[in-house]
């Protein structure tokens, strides 16, 4: 187990998107966004009643809402990210602890010793293939970063840089 109080708050973490992502990410929020505006369109056909209508119109503005806020989460991953790849590094961060927070899908909280002064300790929960990896072959694995010690901010690279 791990000792909590090593977690330091203070540095920021970002998910990390590169354009190729963010392009896929909002193209998917794009088509969603278009669903549930045609689903708008045919509540006012489809449905009999008021109270359906009503019920169809809810449910296809969610599902616009779903379709924005994609869109718009993948621009400012895709900026975060930028800024990171200008200013940060690219390191290995070795985990220091790891705790299993597997539900449906295996994935691990992991703590992460960051390389600067002070010895912080950050915490990075994931389920992808890197992470999980680097979970089971604990102790004595690394997880590859980026980070940026003047702004504080740090990502764990899930995948190739700048791609």
């Amino acid at each position: 187990m791990s000792d909590a109080s090593n977690v330091h708050a203070d540095w920021t973490q970002v998910e990390l998107m590169w354009h190729r992502g963010a392009s896929g990410q909002r193209a998917a929020g794009v088509l969603i966004a278009l669903v549930g505006a045609v689903g708008v369109g045919l509540s006012f056909l489809m449905a009999p009643q008021w109270w359906a209508v009503v019920l169809l119109l809810l449910a296809c503005a969610f599902v616009v809402l779903v379709g924005a806020s994609m869109w718009f989460q993948a621009g400012a991953a895709e900026r975060a990210t930028t800024e990171l790849g200008v200013a940060g590094r690219e390191v290995d961060l070795p985990v220091v602890a790891v705790t299993d927070t597997s539900h449906d899908m295996e994935s691990f909280r992991l703590e992460l010793n960051l390389p600067v002064s002070g010895g912080r300790v950050v915490l990075h929960e994931c389920s992808d293939r890197r992470c999980v990896a680097a979970a089971r072959a604990f102790p004595g694995s690394t997880v590859s970063a980026m980070i940026d010690e003047t702004r504080a901010v740090w990502g764990v690279v899930h995948g190739g840089i700048g791609r």
